[in-house]
């Protein structure tokens, strides 16, 4: 058996060696390609400032919460145990610009820096909360004036205070814009 190892040693090590280097730069390249598409780079914002984001300047305008135990929250037909936040963003797009930025929004919970929970915007659910008159819904690609967007979502009624409103841009992934509320 010796003689065979001292014949072979030359390959044993080179596959010793170039094993784990072929499945570490696989996984690698999996990885980066992974949170390459998604967002996993925030940019933070504080709840007063503006941000100069995928051709267009954001800018936190106001931030309201009601809770389902209010008479407000009653009327309005909120879930037993869940409170209302709506949150208003002015878009400005760049002048000149042809398309606007097209955009998710999520709201999330922190605690620390780390995300804790996160809820999507709750425009289909069945909830009688009236939007503002002039505000749009969701991030229009055609909109190429300033506008008002206007964000509603349902979230558990023991979420903290320590929230934040995550805008994503295909086009600027795996960046994203995060106003911390």
């Amino acid at each position: 058996m010796r003689p065979w190892l001292r014949r072979n040693r030359i390959g044993l090590v080179a596959v010793a060696v170039l094993l784990p280097a072929t499945i570490a730069i696989t996984f690698a390249t999996q990885w980066t390609s992974y949170f390459g598409g998604r967002p996993s780079a925030p940019t933070t914002v504080a709840a007063d400032a503006t941000a100069e984001f995928a051709s267009a300047a954001w800018s936190l305008s106001d931030v309201r919460r009601i809770s389902a135990a209010s008479t407000e929250g009653e009327e309005i037909g909120l879930p037993k145990g869940s409170d209302l936040v709506a949150v208003t963003v002015r878009v400005s797009p760049d002048s000149g610009s042809k398309e606007g930025p097209g955009c998710m929004v999520l709201l999330e919970e922190f605690e620390g820096a780390t995300v804790t929970r996160s809820w999507r915007e709750s425009a289909t659910d069945p909830i009688d909360y009236p939007s503002t008159a002039g505000t749009e819904s969701y991030c229009d690609p055609d909109q190429v004036e300033p506008y008002t967007l206007e964000s509603f979502f349902v979230v558990a009624s023991d979420a903290g205070d320590d929230l934040g409103l995550a805008v994503t841009v295909a086009g600027e992934l795996p960046r994203y814009l995060s106003f911390r509320l």
